[in-house]
């Protein structure tokens, strides 16, 4: 009987509290943010009757604890959820860290069965040289057989030192070949966990059931920023921009084949709507100001007190610009055939319908999130004074309904890279100006005008007559239209006046000093224009600026 009751209590020990189940779970969609990045799974179980505790592992150890959301279907309760990290479990190794972890062996084996051939040639070399003497000390040795050994050495030997050199040469290359897999290692490896986070729910199971679960939880190691592609095939077309997302991620657990959104928020700002207090005024009384000193051994200090009855510093305000708040995009239609675009009042967010893989390596994958067609007006800018070449300009309207970012931009004119430039909203007008390069088509040329260029002294002034010619060249087959800018000198002192003879049918801005012509120049045709101003001064006066 006591031997009943024991076991019993035995079998009453080993019964756990409540059973614990591994359950694999699935990457479904990410939700990448500027830094960040929400993670979606899903998951499946059958559960018995009774307390069960399910655990979710092989997750991220950089998964932010406090932003775990798990919701389940079935006749079941979720009592409790809690994070924990898994020091005595690894993360699934990389399938080409196996691989090459294989051809490592593989090369070695190779290597070392090679080295065995090495040093059986060796042997054989060795016996060979010690056992080359031929006959006795008292015997003769007869012409044919020492023509017939002295060839089997030779034609032996050489057998042997070429196999050698060869197995020597060919193990140099397996040598060379498993430094490389072994760095390559090194270098994912360094992207790979030695621990795992785990998610451990504790459920209520009222009867037997087949449970789902949805969860999700932020990782940091994660974040995208935006490029731009912008593409003109010629001067009667709209620009074509191209918006990608560079997203890399480095969290230790791959993405694979995942449904990508591209998000411009960012959770790790604060949404905490701030408070204001009072706000209390107060006083302080003048005192005599003078200026007082004391040196030390180590330092001098000098400090102020007031003196006069000054009135207190007026206090300034100071101006500060909002971050703009992203409108909804109206035109839909304009957006990349495998996105769609929910724009919110605060962030905006990029639906890619494509699957993606984005591996753990921290290496920068372009994924194209919108391509959209803009209304330009293409128009030559050319500033004589400080080049000769004419730029050809795209003015873009329309760009604030695409929620922008800053981020580079490649820019393309027909078909050829012409160079980079950079996208900033927060400092854009209404157009969006990009250079698309210069045209050699458009020749132009800057020269003094004689007759309008010299000195004269009038009493006790001077007077400095300056005059340009600008020509303007189209060699293209269509027209064009070009602005074009010149200057004259500003004076800051009185005594010097500068006064503008002769514009020629351009702007002037006297604020500024510049000269402005905007004009449209047929095929092969040219435009000269010219102009001419004076500057009068004082004669004792030098003036430093160049003519």
């Amino acid at each position: 009987m006591k031997k009943i009751y024991l076991l019993l209590i035995i079998s009453l020990l080993w019964v756990p509290m409540s059973a614990q189940k591994n359950v694999n779970s699935k990457i479904e969609k990410v939700t990448v943010f500027l830094s960040g990045a929400q993670i979606y799974r899903t998951a499946s179980s059958s559960l018995k009757k009774g307390r069960s505790e399910v655990v979710f592992s092989g997750l991220s150890t950089h998964l932010l604890a406090n932003t775990v959301q798990v919701k389940g279907k079935g006749n079941f309760t979720i009592m409790s959820v809690h994070h924990q990290i898994n020091y005595l479990k690894k993360a699934k190794l990389d399938k080409r860290i196996k691989q090459m972890q294989d051809s490592v062996v593989l090369l070695t084996n190779e290597k070392n069965l090679q080295q065995q051939f090495y040093n059986a040639l060796n042997q054989e070399q060795q016996m060979l040289l010690e056992n080359k003497s031929i006959g006795g000390s008292n015997t003769g040795v007869d012409v044919a057989n020492l023509k017939t050994m002295a060839d089997f050495y030779r034609s032996r030997l050489k057998d042997i030192y070429t196999r050698m050199y060869d197995i020597n040469m060919e193990n140099a290359k397996r040598s060379k070949k498993i430094a490389l897999l072994n760095q390559q290692i090194q270098q994912f490896r360094a992207n790979y966990q030695t621990a795992v986070s785990e998610i451990v729910l504790d459920l209520d199971v009222k009867e037997a059931t087949q449970a789902k679960f949805d969860f999700s939880y932020i990782v940091t190691n994660a974040s995208w920023y935006p490029q731009y592609d912008i593409r003109a095939e010629d001067v009667h077309h709209p620009i074509q921009l191209h918006y990608r997302a560079m997203i890399r991620q480095n969290t230790g657990v791959a993405w694979k084949n995942v449904k990508l959104t591209v998000s411009t928020g960012n959770p790790n700002s604060n949404s905490v709507i701030p408070q204001m207090n009072p706000w209390y005024l107060n006083y302080y009384l003048n005192t005599p100001h003078r200026k007082m000193s004391r040196k030390e051994k180590s330092a001098q200090y000098e400090y102020e007190v007031s003196q006069d009855d000054e009135e207190p510093t007026e206090s300034v305000a100071m101006e500060v610009t909002a971050s703009p708040v992203y409108k909804s995009l109206s035109n839909a239609s304009n957006s990349s055939n495998y996105t769609t675009v929910q724009a919110g009042q605060t962030t905006t967010l990029f639906n890619i319908s494509i699957p993606y893989t984005i591996p753990s390596t921290n290496k920068t994958v372009n994924v194209k999130i919108q391509k959209v067609e803009l209304p330009s007006d293409y128009r030559y800018y050319c500033i004589p004074k400080l080049s000769l070449d004419a730029f050809l300009q795209a003015r873009i309207t329309g760009w604030e309904e695409l929620n922008l970012l800053a981020g580079d931009v490649n820019v393309f004119f027909n078909g050829t890279y012409v160079g980079k430039s950079y996208i900033n909203p927060q400092n854009l007008s209404d157009t969006l100006d990009i250079s698309l390069g210069k045209d050699q088509n458009i020749i132009v040329k800057r020269t003094k005008i004689k007759d309008k260029t010299g000195k004269i002294v009038l009493g006790s002034s001077k007077k400095m007559n300056v005059g340009w010619e600008i020509s303007i060249r189209n060699n293209k087959s269509e027209k064009i239209n070009i602005t074009f800018k010149d200057q004259l000198p500003l004076s800051r002192i009185d005594e010097i006046e500068v006064k503008l003879n002769e514009k020629d049918g351009a702007k002037y801005d006297e604020e500024m000093g510049f000269l402005t012509w905007d004009l449209e120049i047929g095929p092969k045709k040219s435009v000269v224009k010219r102009f001419d101003y004076t500057v009068k001064y004082p004669k004792k006066y030098v003036l430093s600026n160049q003519w």
